[in-house]
């Protein structure tokens, strides 16, 4: 009985270590689980850190490369724009000229012209420079003897090649009367129709500068631009405002330099001159 007993005692203790072996290879294989478990999310967070890492250099990189440095620094001068080639001479009365533009060049004159418009209507002008086309509408209410001026001599070719002679940045720009034959004039001048002080020149508005500081009203034109037009010359005669050019007055405005010359050459063509709706009473 007690080999019996003894042979008992034995076989439990074998079952015992059995089952304490079996539990620890279960925990040790749990924990080899949990451990290859951290590791991959460790793996996994890593790579997401360095994506989004790149993501985020990627993205300042692209921020950095896209800033388009910007500079009010103008050019301390430009050139001198050559003189134009003059065209014919008329003397005494001044014909009014034909309104197709058939007329020949004429580029002096002897007398005033007479009075060829009518200062009931509007004129369009189309204004085409090297940089682009001005479209402007002419008031001959505001300024009548300017207004008739300005179309008999743009009929007659007057303003043909006149290269723009001085550009103030955001404020106007001026087509000088340049011509061969030393004249700055078309020989004659008229009274200025200067307008009440105070009067706000927008960007666009066309007008005719002083022939000089003694007498009225020659050819020389004088655009406005931007937002200093306000402040340009009070003593010119406005002609009209602007219906569509903004992109040439952008192109003109940057041939701006410190001393008012253009940095490079640019001329008006060409213009034409139709008349257009009825001023209102």
């Amino acid at each position: 009985m007690a080999r019996t007993s003894d042979r008992r005692q034995r076989q439990l203790a074998r079952q015992k270590a059995q089952a304490a072996a079996t539990a620890q290879q279960r925990k040790a294989r749990r924990r080899t689980r949990i451990a290859a478990g951290g590791v991959a999310v460790v793996v996994v967070l890593s790579t997401l850190g360095a994506f989004l890492g790149s993501m985020g250099s990627t993205s300042k990189s692209s921020t950095s490369t896209s800033t388009v440095p910007t500079s009010t620094t103008l050019p301390k001068s430009g050139i001198t724009p050559p003189a134009v080639a003059s065209g014919a001479t008329l003397t005494g009365a001044t014909p009014c000229p034909a309104e197709d533009g058939s007329s020949a060049r004429t580029t002096t004159f002897e007398t005033a012209p007479p009075t060829c418009i009518d200062n009931t209507h509007f004129y369009t002008a189309t204004i085409t420079t090297t940089k682009g086309v001005l479209t402007v509408q002419l008031n001959p209410k505001v300024s009548p003897q300017t207004v008739n001026t300005f179309v008999v001599l743009a009929r007659y070719h007057y303003y043909d090649g006149q290269p723009i002679t001085d550009v103030r940045t955001r404020a106007s720009f001026t087509a000088g009367m340049t011509f061969t034959s030393g004249s700055g004039q078309p020989g004659f001048a008229i009274p200025g129709e200067i307008p009440a002080k105070g009067t706000v020149f927008t960007p666009g508005a066309l007008s005719m500068a002083p022939a000089s500081a003694s007498n009225g009203i020659g050819g020389q034109l004088v655009f406005a631009t931007f937002d200093q037009a306000a402040d340009n010359n009070q003593q010119v005669t406005p002609l009209g405002i602007m219906l569509s050019g903004d992109k040439t007055l952008t192109a003109i405005n940057q041939l701006a330099s410190e001393s008012g010359k253009p940095t490079a050459l640019a001329t008006i063509t060409s213009i034409s001159v139709v008349r257009s709706g009825a001023i209102p009473s």
